[in-house]
């Protein structure tokens, strides 16, 4: 007579969408630097922009802020 090991009822890898759902895709566009350190506007009107996933807009322009260095314009929010 064999013995087998009893199965396990668990899923063998954690489920990641749980983790997935609270973030957002955002797109951050922010004013550039010069080499200098000084705002560097653009002269087409057209600003760069950084985009990610965040919690919410506020920690988007958090990050933002932490990733560039320069100061943020806005935070939109990318459905789909």
């Amino acid at each position: 007579m064999t013995r087998h090991a009893p199965r396990s009822t668990r899923a063998p890898y954690p489920t990641v969408p749980q983790l997935v759902d609270n973030h957002r895709s955002y797109r951050c566009t922010f004013t550039p630097r010069n080499a200098f350190g000084h705002l560097n506007p653009s002269d087409t009107g057209t600003a760069p922009f950084v985009q990610f996933h965040a919690a919410n807009a506020e920690q988007a322009l958090d990050i933002a802020q932490h990733v560039t260095g320069c100061p943020v314009i806005e935070a939109v929010r990318i459905e789909g």
